[in-house]
């Protein structure tokens, strides 16, 4: 007879950042330079608990989301 939705997941922190530098080699010709950080501090992202009343892990938190994720571009302009 309990309500729906009273199970609350864990909070969730995320820090994203990214660095551009673009290189002239003439006033024509350009080079972009780009590094990005998904998930910077690499915080644990913990899933939502099973809400499944019948399981045997019922409220238990067992997975997690991706780790920190790096990405670099370059990228050429004329």
């Amino acid at each position: 007879n309990a309500g729906r939705g009273i199970l609350r997941g864990p909070g969730l922190n995320n820090t994203d950042f990214s660095a551009i530098k673009d290189f002239a080699f003439t006033e024509r010709y350009r080079v972009q330079f780009r590094a990005e950080f998904f998930n910077l501090f690499n915080q644990v992202h913990f899933d939502n608990p099973d809400s499944a009343a019948n399981s045997g892990g019922f409220g238990s938190i067992r997975s997690a989301g991706p780790a920190r994720v790096i990405q670099f571009a370059l990228k050429f302009m004329w």
